[in-house]
């Protein structure tokens, strides 16, 4: 078992995966928490029959799901967006701990949503919140091919970085923030100096 268990999150375009990666380049594990539930989506029986009986079996494709199908669907119903994610979780849990369970060492979950999934939050020991300014982060959606109204509701919708810490601090868990606006140079080093010795 990892003997620090550390989850990546922060806020829309702040440069999770730029962390995550980074860490891997260190040769250090890192699950992608959006990856790993992608897989699910094709390669799990189980999860595709259930999510087939409750949305129907043209929210499947051969290869995972139909993202449009649930992207129109989970932004305009917020219940329907639960029922998912009540669906999907439990798998992602078991394929998290079975991660954390095969490492030792640090260890590292990735996931933009991570404080909407307990069962996973109580492995961690430690969350490392990443954040970079408004301005940045909508240049980058906007490079990612979002349009700016799209990326500035996003962002919007999200919330401040001073909520998603609150969560963590509730829940008692240590909270390392790191602000990413530079070079990917500079945030190599902010990741090197941060809980890894």
């Amino acid at each position: 078992m990892a003997d620090k268990c550390i989850g990546i999150t922060g806020t829309i375009g702040s440069g999770k995966s730029t962390v995550g990666e980074s860490l891997r380049r260190r040769g250090l594990p890192v699950l992608d928490a959006d990856a790993c539930v992608h897989e699910l989506y094709r390669d799990c029986d189980a999860l595709r029959k259930e999510l087939a009986e409750a949305f129907g079996p043209e929210c499947l494709t051969a290869d995972g799901v139909n993202r449009a199908f649930f992207a129109d669907l989970i932004f305009k119903d917020a219940a329907a967006r639960e029922k998912l994610e009540a669906l999907v979780y439990p798998y992602l849990t078991g394929s998290v701990q079975e991660f954390f369970a095969a490492h030792s060492g640090p260890a590292f979950l990735e996931a933009a949503l991570l404080h909407r999934i307990p069962q996973v939050v109580k492995f961690l020991d430690q969350v490392w919140l990443v954040d970079a300014p408004a301005k940045v982060r909508l240049e980058r959606l906007v490079s990612r091919g979002l349009s700016r109204d799209d990326a500035e509701r996003r962002i919007d919708a999200q919330g401040d970085i001073d909520a998603l810490a609150a969560v963590w601090q509730a829940q008692e868990i240590p909270v390392t923030r790191i602000e990413n606006e530079g070079s990917l140079e500079q945030l190599a080093r902010l990741v090197h100096q941060f809980g890894l010795s």
